[in-house]
């Protein structure tokens, strides 16, 4: 018996779960014994001859990492429901996570996992990685099969285009297949599809289905959805879930129209002994249609001891003469004035500097926000100490008051309001104020302060319920082509949210100044407050670390600019490698120490020439580039011209800013 113990300690018999388990890290190569022993202490290596099991018992839980590609202590921290459930965290990776878009470690992604290639999820994340050209077809012929996933992705794509037709078409399609995983998200799927297009019958069909026979939060969505009910009908599913936090229930102004039909009772906190200053900074520009509304909503809040300061970004359309009318009436309310147009951010600033408060918070011209929005997060911020900042929820709607959600298809209807984070006065005195871009700032901000005081010093109040609602308008910097949100996958936002990461992680305490001549750090094209569209050389090149020729890349830019060259560089990403899309830490450090510009798709420059480092087959290129017009043609990057076939195809590619995906 002592043997056969002995024998049992060194080779461990595997349950039929872990056999199962082992098969799936084998399937995908995810388990490396070689990388793996090495972290292991030198006497269970001689223990464990079965480093598998190890992994699966114990070494997942003591942080170690299987293979390279993956990192376990990364996930877990980064997921933090992953850790919160005590699961092993690649399992949950390759049986889930690759399908909810999470990443294996801070600098890994699906592409690093060559078994994944050619499948639907690998086609998704290669669509909003910028080839959708390659990948939008392949997904069209799995489709075509009746693979559920292919169908999913298709929908979800065409819907984040808004091209909202085809996104039904493919729903319908999944609608009418067998049970199976998406099928729990389609009803909610066709519901914002309905909405967009003005379906009503659509909408009345979905009324029979079971999964808005639940009474969640989908179903209070369906309910106001219904604009052939009474508007006090269709606020009264949304009511019950007020009613739930002890929040007073909207009320319908039926003479009024878009978010000016929404009004409460009138409500007060309860007196405190502390109830300090809160102040609420609300930019301004062009905002006559919508700026009482919002102020309507914040003169209702029931935290009597505020501050408005509205500050008029140089609006042509009475914007602030309205604002002067209302606040001769208003003791709590205030106008400050910009001679010229700055910019939504640099508006926040000015507001913040002559804000009183100790709490400061901002709200946008165009939203309508619950009387008791401000008391929920003043009170948080008073009963935790250790919170920094707080931050309630929105959705997003129409002039109809139809719900619209978040511009992808598979996020929920409430968002984390970027418009509502509420931070102690002296986050701005150590940290600085917003970055004066373009668009994006808030979640740099917001990044900014979790690196300085960590994640928990950010609390998420009442998490289920839209203390605010956003009006969506096609002319919002969210909605145009070149700023859309989804340009946080590939496009300015991506580009200025790596960044300003990197920025961050050379800082000690990231501190934002924009009093200086000189950024902090580069910001491409199209955030960039007055930029520069005209160069000598435009660079076209994989600007990545997976760039084995960057080294030479980046000796050939510091020439030219010591050359006296003005320079731009177009990162040009590989569709089989999604990590070629981030820009390597020595092409940030290069173009912020020499002034090079980032480009990216959406904007039009002109320049002398191009120079290419490696030409690769049309079919790989990204769908969006900037469009470039140039006057000398395009070489290699040492200068010398190209064949005269290549340099026609590319020419023409970049003057036309790229292929359109149908």
């Amino acid at each position: 018996m002592a043997i056969i113990s002995f024998l049992k300690a060194l080779y461990p018999l595997a349950n039929a779960k872990e056999r199962s388990d082992i098969r799936l890290l084998a399937q995908h190569g995810e388990f490396v014994r070689g990388h793996y022993q090495l972290q292991m202490p030198t006497w269970q290596r001689w223990l464990w001859v079965r480093p598998e099991l190890h992994f699966l018992r114990l070494g997942w839980r003591a942080g170690l990492t299987p293979s390279p590609r993956f990192d376990s202590q990364w996930y877990t921290s980064r997921y933090g429901d992953v850790g919160r459930a005590k699961v092993n965290p690649l399992l949950h990776f390759l049986r889930y996570g690759i399908h909810e878009g999470r990443l294996p470690s801070a600098n890994g992604h699906i592409s690093d996992f060559p078994l994944f290639q050619g499948q639907a999820v690998w086609l998704h994340h290669q669509a909003w990685h910028g080839h959708a050209g390659v990948a939008i077809p392949e997904l069209q012929t799995l489709a075509a099969q009746g693979q559920p996933a292919a169908l999913w992705y298709l929908a979800s794509w065409y819907y984040g285009q808004s091209r909202y037709e085809q996104a039904l078409a493919y729903l319908q399609t999944l609608a009418e297949g067998d049970d199976g995983p998406y099928q729990r998200v389609v009803p909610q799927a066709l519901l914002k599809c309905y909405v967009r297009l003005g379906k009503q019958a659509g909408l009345d069909e979905l009324r029979d289905h079971q999964h808005f026979s639940a009474k969640g939060f989908d179903e209070a969505m369906l309910q106001l959805a219904s604009v052939n009910l009474p508007l006090e009908q269709r606020l009264a599913s949304l009511n019950k879930w007020f009613a739930k936090r002890k929040l007073v229930p909207l009320l319908p102004v039926e003479s009024r129209s878009g978010l000016g039909r929404l009004k409460t009772r009138r409500v007060r906190t309860k007196v405190r002994r502390r109830m300090p200053l809160v102040s609420v900074v609300v930019p301004a520009y062009n905002a006559a249609a919508t700026i009482n509304i919002a102020l309507r909503s914040l003169l209702a809040q029931s935290w009597p001891n505020i501050e408005i300061i509205v500050v008029d970004d140089a609006s042509t359309d009475g914007t602030a003469k309205r604002v002067e009318k209302k606040a001769r009436l208003e003791s709590k309310l205030r106008l400050i004035r910009h001679e010229k147009n700055k910019g939504a951010y640099s508006a926040r600033n000015t507001g913040i500097k002559a804000a009183k408060g100790a709490f400061v918070t901002v709200h946008d011209s165009d939203d309508w926000s619950h009387p008791q929005k401000i008391e929920r997060q003043v009170l948080a911020l008073i009963q935790h100490a250790n919170v920094m900042a707080t931050q309630s929820f929105w959705v997003r709607v129409d002039e109809h008051l139809q719900p619209l959600g978040p511009w992808h298809l598979c996020a929920d209807w409430l968002e984390p309001n970027p418009a509502s984070v509420m931070v102690r006065r002296e986050v701005f005195d150590t940290l600085g104020l917003w970055d004066e871009v373009a668009v994006a700032a808030d979640n740099e901000f917001v990044e900014r302060l979790q690196k300085h005081y960590g994640t928990e010093a950010l609390l998420k109040v009442a998490a289920d319920v839209p203390l605010a609602f956003s009006l969506v308008q096609a002319a919002s910097l969210t909605q145009r082509k070149t700023t859309h949100v989804r340009t946080i996958h590939c496009g300015v936002r991506h580009l200025y949210h790596q960044a300003a990461s990197w920025w961050r992680e050379r800082q000690v305490v990231p501190v934002m100044s924009n009093q200086s001549a000189r950024r902090l750090f580069p910001t491409p094209l199209g955030n960039h407050p007055q930029p520069c569209m005209h160069y000598d050389i435009a660079i076209v090149a994989d600007v990545s670390a997976r760039n084995p020729e960057l080294l030479q890349l980046l000796n050939t830019l510091l020439r030219l600019r010591h050359e006296g060259y003005r320079v731009v560089v177009c990162p040009w990403s590989r569709p089989d490698d999604f990590n070629t899309r981030w820009l390597a830490d020595d092409m940030w450090e290069l173009c912020h120490e020499e002034g090079i510009a980032v480009a990216h798709g959406g904007i039009k420059l002109r320049c002398g020439e191009v120079r290419v480092q490696t030409l690769a087959p049309s079919v790989s290129w990204p769908d969006s580039v900037p469009q470039l017009m140039t006057r000398e043609g395009v070489r290699d990057l040492t200068g010398k011209p190209l064949p005269a076939a290549q340099t026609e195809l590319l020419t023409a590619y970049l003057a036309g800013g790229g292929r359109v995906v149908l």
